[in-house]
Protein backbone atom coordinates (compact mmCIF):
# COMPACT_ATOMS: atom_id res chain seq x y z
CA UNK A 1 0.00 0.00 0.00
CA UNK A 2 3.17 2.20 0.64
CA UNK A 3 4.07 2.31 -3.15
CA UNK A 4 0.45 3.12 -4.14
CA UNK A 5 0.57 6.43 -1.71
CA UNK A 6 4.19 7.35 -2.82
CA UNK A 7 2.74 7.45 -6.42
CA UNK A 8 -0.11 9.66 -5.58
CA UNK A 9 2.35 11.81 -3.91
CA UNK A 10 5.15 11.75 -6.54
CA UNK A 11 2.12 12.87 -9.71
CA UNK A 12 0.21 14.96 -7.24
CA UNK A 13 3.41 17.15 -6.74
CA UNK A 14 4.48 16.79 -10.58
CA UNK A 15 1.02 18.10 -11.63
CA UNK A 16 2.10 21.30 -9.82
CA UNK A 17 5.10 21.88 -10.72
CA UNK A 18 4.28 21.36 -14.72
CA UNK A 19 1.56 23.48 -14.38
CA UNK A 20 3.53 26.31 -12.52
CA UNK A 21 6.35 25.87 -15.20
CA UNK A 22 3.62 26.37 -17.60
CA UNK A 23 1.95 30.05 -16.18
CA UNK A 24 3.05 33.13 -17.02
CA UNK A 25 4.15 35.57 -14.09
CA UNK A 26 1.37 37.56 -13.92
CA UNK A 27 -0.81 34.23 -14.15
CA UNK A 28 0.34 33.68 -10.30
CA UNK A 29 -2.49 33.35 -8.08
CA UNK A 30 -0.34 34.70 -5.43
CA UNK A 31 -0.16 38.40 -6.93
CA UNK A 32 2.54 40.77 -6.62
CA UNK A 33 4.92 40.42 -3.99
CA UNK A 34 5.15 44.05 -2.84
CA UNK A 35 1.82 43.98 -1.57
CA UNK A 36 2.43 41.24 0.99
CA UNK A 37 3.22 42.51 4.94
CA UNK A 38 3.84 41.00 7.98
CA UNK A 39 2.16 41.36 11.57
CA UNK A 40 3.17 45.36 12.15
CA UNK A 41 3.47 45.26 15.84
CA UNK A 42 3.56 41.43 18.04
CA UNK A 43 1.25 42.32 20.88
CA UNK A 44 2.27 41.82 24.69
CA UNK A 45 2.01 37.92 26.22
CA UNK A 46 -0.84 39.02 28.06
CA UNK A 47 -2.28 40.80 25.61
CA UNK A 48 -1.73 37.37 23.31
CA UNK A 49 -3.25 35.33 25.76
CA UNK A 50 -6.42 37.28 25.94
CA UNK A 51 -6.75 37.07 22.49
CA UNK A 52 -5.95 33.54 22.11
CA UNK A 53 -8.12 32.50 25.27
CA UNK A 54 -11.09 34.39 23.49
CA UNK A 55 -11.11 33.55 20.08
CA UNK A 56 -9.03 30.34 19.63
CA UNK A 57 -10.54 26.70 20.71
CA UNK A 58 -7.49 24.39 20.41
CA UNK A 59 -5.63 27.23 23.02
CA UNK A 60 -8.33 26.73 25.48
CA UNK A 61 -8.02 23.40 25.61
CA UNK A 62 -4.36 23.67 26.37
CA UNK A 63 -2.54 23.92 29.86
CA UNK A 64 -0.87 27.17 31.33
CA UNK A 65 2.29 25.46 30.49
CA UNK A 66 1.72 24.70 26.68
CA UNK A 67 -0.46 27.94 26.27
CA UNK A 68 3.06 29.85 27.00
CA UNK A 69 4.63 27.48 24.01
CA UNK A 70 1.97 27.69 22.16
CA UNK A 71 2.42 31.90 22.19
CA UNK A 72 6.32 31.28 22.02
CA UNK A 73 6.05 29.09 18.64
CA UNK A 74 3.36 31.78 17.55
CA UNK A 75 5.79 34.33 18.02
CA UNK A 76 8.68 32.70 16.29
CA UNK A 77 6.06 31.59 13.37
CA UNK A 78 5.02 34.81 12.53
CA UNK A 79 8.53 35.82 11.80
CA UNK A 80 8.71 34.17 8.74
CA UNK A 81 5.61 34.10 7.52
CA UNK A 82 4.24 36.93 4.76
CA UNK A 83 0.54 37.76 4.77
CA UNK A 84 -1.17 39.45 1.58
CA UNK A 85 -5.07 40.06 1.00
CA UNK A 86 -6.75 40.59 -2.58
CA UNK A 87 -9.59 42.36 -4.49
CA UNK A 88 -9.89 44.73 -1.51
CA UNK A 89 -9.54 42.74 1.16
CA UNK A 90 -6.99 44.29 3.68
CA UNK A 91 -5.68 41.68 6.18
CA UNK A 92 -5.78 42.88 9.94
CA UNK A 93 -3.09 41.58 12.53
CA UNK A 94 -6.08 39.47 14.09
CA UNK A 95 -6.28 37.66 10.49
CA UNK A 96 -2.59 37.00 10.68
CA UNK A 97 -3.01 35.57 14.73
CA UNK A 98 -5.50 33.43 13.71
CA UNK A 99 -4.05 31.65 10.27
CA UNK A 100 -0.45 31.60 12.22
CA UNK A 101 -2.04 30.17 15.34
CA UNK A 102 -3.93 27.05 12.94
CA UNK A 103 -0.41 26.61 11.66
CA UNK A 104 1.05 26.21 15.57
CA UNK A 105 -1.87 24.21 16.58
CA UNK A 106 -1.72 21.46 13.28
CA UNK A 107 2.08 21.44 14.28
CA UNK A 108 2.47 21.74 18.08
CA UNK A 109 3.34 18.20 18.84
CA UNK A 110 6.15 18.40 16.10
CA UNK A 111 9.71 19.40 16.87
CA UNK A 112 9.86 21.80 13.93
CA UNK A 113 6.88 23.61 13.82
CA UNK A 114 7.45 26.25 11.43
CA UNK A 115 6.73 25.01 8.16
CA UNK A 116 9.78 26.35 6.36
CA UNK A 117 8.84 26.09 2.49
CA UNK A 118 5.11 28.02 2.94
CA UNK A 119 6.67 31.66 3.78
CA UNK A 120 3.06 33.36 2.21
CA UNK A 121 -0.54 33.16 2.92
CA UNK A 122 -2.79 34.75 0.54
CA UNK A 123 -6.23 35.56 1.76
CA UNK A 124 -9.69 36.79 -0.45
CA UNK A 125 -12.99 38.12 0.59
CA UNK A 126 -14.18 35.03 -0.91
CA UNK A 127 -13.86 32.10 -3.41
CA UNK A 128 -11.32 32.46 -5.93
CA UNK A 129 -10.47 31.54 -9.68
CA UNK A 130 -7.58 29.42 -9.82
CA UNK A 131 -6.09 29.34 -13.02
CA UNK A 132 -4.08 26.24 -11.85
CA UNK A 133 -7.03 23.89 -11.87
CA UNK A 134 -9.57 26.32 -13.88
CA UNK A 135 -12.06 26.37 -11.48
CA UNK A 136 -13.52 28.63 -8.16
CA UNK A 137 -12.08 27.29 -4.95
CA UNK A 138 -12.27 28.26 -1.37
CA UNK A 139 -8.72 27.16 -0.54
CA UNK A 140 -5.50 26.04 -2.36
CA UNK A 141 -1.73 25.16 -0.98
CA UNK A 142 0.96 25.74 -3.70
CA UNK A 143 4.38 23.44 -3.04
CA UNK A 144 7.25 25.13 -5.27
CA UNK A 145 5.47 28.88 -4.65
CA UNK A 146 5.03 28.29 -0.91
CA UNK A 147 2.05 29.91 -0.83
CA UNK A 148 -1.12 28.80 0.81
CA UNK A 149 -4.72 30.76 -0.59
CA UNK A 150 -7.41 31.01 1.19
CA UNK A 151 -10.93 32.50 1.42
CA UNK A 152 -11.86 34.00 4.92
CA UNK A 153 -15.47 34.21 5.07
CA UNK A 154 -14.99 29.80 4.73
CA UNK A 155 -11.45 30.01 7.13
CA UNK A 156 -13.91 31.86 9.87
CA UNK A 157 -16.82 29.60 9.69
CA UNK A 158 -14.21 26.90 10.42
CA UNK A 159 -14.00 28.44 13.33
CA UNK A 160 -17.23 29.38 13.90
CA UNK A 161 -18.20 25.93 14.82
CA UNK A 162 -15.25 23.81 16.42
CA UNK A 163 -17.29 20.24 16.48
CA UNK A 164 -18.68 20.14 12.86
CA UNK A 165 -15.85 18.78 11.37
CA UNK A 166 -15.47 20.94 8.40
CA UNK A 167 -12.20 23.42 8.75
CA UNK A 168 -10.57 25.22 6.03
CA UNK A 169 -7.86 26.07 7.55
CA UNK A 170 -6.67 23.03 9.17
CA UNK A 171 -7.21 21.59 5.70
CA UNK A 172 -5.01 23.81 3.70
CA UNK A 173 -2.67 23.90 6.80
CA UNK A 174 -2.43 20.27 6.62
CA UNK A 175 -1.26 19.66 2.92
CA UNK A 176 1.08 22.26 3.54
CA UNK A 177 1.87 19.67 6.57
CA UNK A 178 2.19 16.93 4.58
CA UNK A 179 4.29 18.94 1.51
CA UNK A 180 6.44 20.38 3.85
CA UNK A 181 7.47 17.42 6.31
CA UNK A 182 6.02 14.07 4.81
CA UNK A 183 5.97 14.34 1.12
CA UNK A 184 9.58 13.02 0.56
CA UNK A 185 9.62 11.07 4.34
CA UNK A 186 6.90 8.05 3.84
CA UNK A 187 9.17 6.04 6.17
CA UNK A 188 9.59 8.55 8.91
CA UNK A 189 7.55 10.16 11.91
CA UNK A 190 5.61 7.19 11.43
CA UNK A 191 4.07 8.05 8.48
CA UNK A 192 4.59 4.54 6.75
CA UNK A 193 2.07 3.13 10.01
CA UNK A 194 -0.46 6.09 8.93
CA UNK A 195 -0.25 5.11 4.81
CA UNK A 196 -1.28 1.44 5.44
CA UNK A 197 -4.00 2.23 7.91
CA UNK A 198 -5.27 5.08 5.66
CA UNK A 199 -5.07 2.94 2.24
CA UNK A 200 -7.53 0.34 3.95
CA UNK A 201 -10.25 3.12 4.86
CA UNK A 202 -9.75 5.06 1.59
CA UNK A 203 -10.44 1.80 -0.12
CA UNK A 204 -13.53 1.10 2.01
CA UNK A 205 -14.88 4.66 1.37
CA UNK A 206 -14.37 3.69 -2.50
CA UNK A 207 -16.88 1.18 -1.80
CA UNK A 208 -19.02 2.61 0.80
CA UNK A 209 -19.30 6.45 1.35
CA UNK A 210 -22.69 6.46 2.68
CA UNK A 211 -22.72 6.52 6.49
CA UNK A 212 -18.89 6.69 6.50
CA UNK A 213 -17.17 8.63 9.68
CA UNK A 214 -15.14 10.72 6.99
CA UNK A 215 -17.46 12.70 5.18
CA UNK A 216 -17.48 12.00 1.46
CA UNK A 217 -14.73 14.78 -0.02
CA UNK A 218 -12.35 12.08 1.68
CA UNK A 219 -12.65 10.16 -0.73
CA UNK A 220 -11.20 12.04 -3.90
CA UNK A 221 -7.83 11.45 -3.27
CA UNK A 222 -5.43 10.24 -0.59
CA UNK A 223 -4.02 13.82 -0.14
CA UNK A 224 -7.57 15.18 0.49
CA UNK A 225 -7.77 12.08 2.68
CA UNK A 226 -5.23 13.36 4.84
CA UNK A 227 -6.26 16.48 5.09
CA UNK A 228 -9.80 15.55 5.96
CA UNK A 229 -8.10 13.08 8.25
CA UNK A 230 -6.58 16.22 10.00
CA UNK A 231 -10.03 18.35 10.08
CA UNK A 232 -11.58 14.83 12.07
CA UNK A 233 -8.86 14.58 14.40
CA UNK A 234 -9.29 18.09 15.88
CA UNK A 235 -12.80 18.65 15.55
CA UNK A 236 -14.23 15.61 16.64
CA UNK A 237 -11.60 13.58 18.51
CA UNK A 238 -13.34 11.23 20.56
CA UNK A 239 -16.04 9.83 18.18
CA UNK A 240 -12.91 9.73 15.86
CA UNK A 241 -11.21 7.52 17.99
CA UNK A 242 -14.22 5.55 18.44
CA UNK A 243 -15.09 4.91 14.90
CA UNK A 244 -11.67 4.17 13.28
CA UNK A 245 -9.55 3.33 16.00
CA UNK A 246 -6.60 2.58 14.08
CA UNK A 247 -7.12 5.14 12.17
CA UNK A 248 -7.01 8.24 15.12
CA UNK A 249 -4.41 6.49 16.76
CA UNK A 250 -1.77 6.53 13.67
CA UNK A 251 -3.20 10.18 13.19
CA UNK A 252 -2.30 10.75 16.96
CA UNK A 253 1.38 9.25 16.11
CA UNK A 254 1.86 11.46 13.23
CA UNK A 255 0.88 14.70 14.73
CA UNK A 256 2.66 13.54 18.35
CA UNK A 257 -0.48 14.82 20.15
CA UNK A 258 -3.71 12.79 21.10
CA UNK A 259 -6.82 15.31 20.98
CA UNK A 260 -9.06 12.77 22.17
CA UNK A 261 -7.79 12.55 25.44
CA UNK A 262 -7.25 16.05 26.05
CA UNK A 263 -10.65 17.21 25.28
CA UNK A 264 -12.00 13.80 27.62
CA UNK A 265 -9.29 15.49 30.23
CA UNK A 266 -10.66 19.21 29.69
CA UNK A 267 -14.21 17.90 30.22
CA UNK A 268 -13.62 15.66 33.32
CA UNK A 269 -12.06 19.36 34.88
CA UNK A 270 -15.28 21.30 33.69
CA UNK A 271 -17.64 18.65 35.70
CA UNK A 272 -15.71 19.02 38.53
Amino acid sequence: MLWRFGTFAFVFILVRVISIIRRKPEDDESGELESYHQLSVFPKDEALHKFLKSAFHYYQLLSGVEQLMFRKRLALLLKSKWFAGRKGLEVSDSMMLILGATMVQISFGLRRFYFPKFNRVVVFPDVFYSRLFEQNLKGLTVYHSGIVLISWPHFEHGFSNPNDKINLGLHEFAHALYLDYYGNRLMKNGFSRWTNVAMIVFDQMQHQLEGHFLRKYAASNIHEFWAVCIEHFFEAPVEFRTELPQLYEATARVLKQDMAKRVLSMQKLDST
